[in-house]
């Protein structure tokens, strides 16, 4: 795991391990956490909250698949806090952990992408023993949709559809601060082929590998000097349009 949760943008603090980020961000009104990680980092995100202080207020997601919904339903029931995700992946997130592979299965087979790389099968086992197949079911939440500001979050962060990875993948906008929350719709490490540097996550996850990096040029209006947040991998400061270029230039895999 990371050894402490370190600040990667002013009240914005990142949290997780060496395969999965999720994030604690610092508003007046509250703490937002944006994807919830995996089971196993509960005590790192109680560390976190307890030294930033202040109440978690809501948890929205990028996406709904496991390694990014770990402790919703715990920062739910036990702390109150809303939780929040878009409307493509609300039936993923309702029926529970390990439910993607029905509604939207991965271009590539579990099978075939474990022939190809052996590695994969380590990223595997990180994340089934830090209980990302095993958490609990969200029981409440709420949906959004493309282009919506959340002002019921603090912090009003705007939502940028960006299916392809799954079909509610989004990206999460906190103008104020700069940044830009991209779950898997763009990462920099992949953990699904080892991949390191921008790009979309890798057909054994992805549903639709050509979608995912068409919806990059979604990005492209955010001013160029936005931290950009991944699901997986270091934050990129600033230089989004070559960042994208990059991602683009990779391609599907």
């Amino acid at each position: 795991m990371l050894d402490a949760f370190t600040q990667v943008a002013p009240g914005v603090h990142r949290l997780g391990d060496r395969v999965v980020n999720f994030y604690l961000v610092e508003t007046g009104d509250g703490l937002v956490m944006v994807d919830a990680g995996l089971p196993a980092h509960s005590g790192q995100l109680l560390d976190a909250v307890a030294w930033v202080g202040g109440r978690l207020r809501s948890v929205v997601l990028t996406h709904a698949h496991p390694d990014h919904t770990g402790l919703a339903e715990r920062a739910r029931d036990a702390g109150g806090a809303s939780v929040w995700v878009h409307e493509g992946d609300a039936q993923i997130l309702h029926d529970g952990p390990t439910s993607a592979m029905e509604h939207c299965p991965p271009e590539r087979s579990l099978f075939s992408s474990l022939l190809r790389r052996p590695k994969v099968a380590t990223t595997l086992m990180h994340l089934g023993y830090h209980g990302a197949f095993s958490g609990p079911r969200v029981r409440s939440y709420s949906t959004f949709t493309d282009g919506e500001v959340l002002h019921q979050v603090p912090g009003s962060p705007r939502v940028v559809s960006m299916p392809g990875h799954t079909p509610g993948s989004t990206a999460l906008v906190f103008a104020d601060r700069k940044v830009a929350f991209t779950g898997d719709a763009l990462v920099t490490h992949d953990p699904t082929t080892g991949h390191g540097g921008p790009c979309v996550v890798g057909g054994m996850s992805t549903h639709d590998g050509a979608r995912a990096v068409r919806s990059l040029e979604r990005l492209r209006h955010l001013p160029e000097d936005t931290v950009l947040l991944p699901g997986h991998g270091e934050p990129v400061n600033g230089g989004v349009r070559s960042v994208l270029a990059r991602a683009r230039e990779r391609g599907a895999r």
